[in-house]
């Protein structure tokens, strides 16, 4: 049997209903996902972790437990993390998955009061701008309703992974996907904004720690190999065999990476 569950939400700044699910006991920690879904992709996770923490899974804004707001930009999700750090308490620890590692990345930089941050590939545009010659198809197939064929778009065209669309596709997670593709356009013009801006990304004013597949496409690694040279106290592990979704083929090595990690800046 899993670790008790209970559901809650905080307000944001503007408002916005941010909602979260929490399970375990100890010290906070505060998981914030990537593109294309939402925090329940992290539970094989965050079992493992409760057995000493107090994880909550973050929806974050536009998807699942999570309210919107009218207009998007990622200043409104560092001031949804406030406001879910605020309930987790001082010194929690944050976790960020793709672009929830940018996110958590920076609120880290606009001083959150946390004790450790990890990020897990964030895809910040260190090489210039993501593709985003897809973006008009991918817009127009939502337009018509035609969530597959905008995930499709998404994952070969804009994120350079046809061999990931062919594994799921037809699975629950890819439906899941599908049913959050209309968030992905947004959260995809706020990353290439990064172009030119990533200075913030450079004095991320808490130990780091940066983790990554040995698998995953270049890019990513080359967003992480940036973080590693620009801050002074980063750590980095590497996840043999795993590439962008190793929280959910193998779940445990990454709660116990997160775990060592985080004893670590105890």
């Amino acid at each position: 049997m899993g670790a008790q569950r209970t559901v809650g939400h905080t307000l944001s700044a503007d408002g916005t209903r941010i909602g979260w699910r929490q399970l375990g006991r100890g010290p906070a920690l505060v998981i914030v996902h990537g593109w294309l879904a939402t925090g329940q992709e992290w539970y094989p996770v965050a079992e493992d972790l409760a057995a000493d923490h107090t994880v909550l899974l973050v929806d974050r804004r536009g998807r699942g437990l999570s309210g919107d707001g009218p207009e998007y930009c990622l200043a409104a999700e560092v001031a949804d993390l406030h406001a879910v750090l605020a309930h987790a308490g001082p010194g929690a620890a944050l976790l960020g998955h793709s672009y929830g590692g940018i996110c958590a990345a920076a609120t880290a930089s606009a001083g959150a009061d946390i004790a450790a941050l990890v990020l897990y590939e964030p895809p910040l545009p260190v090489n210039g701008p993501w593709d985003d010659t897809a973006l008009p198809r991918i817009g127009k197939a939502l337009d018509a309703g035609d969530t597959e064929l905008a995930l499709t778009l998404i994952l070969t065209e804009a994120m350079g992974a046809a061999g990931l669309a062919e594994k799921l596709r037809g699975t629950p997670l890819w439906t899941a996907m599908a049913g959050v593709a209309p968030t992905f356009e947004r959260e995809f013009r706020a990353t290439n904004a990064l172009v030119g801006r990533l200075g913030p990304y450079m004095t991320i004013p808490r130990r780091t720690n940066l983790l990554v597949g040995s698998e995953t496409i270049q890019r990513q690694k080359d967003a992480t190999t940036f973080l590693l040279g620009s801050l002074p106290h980063a750590r980095f592990t590497e996840l043999p065999g795993e590439a962008h979704h190793a929280h959910l083929n193998s779940p445990h090595a990454v709660s116990q990476a997160v775990r060592s990690l985080l004893h670590c800046f105890a």
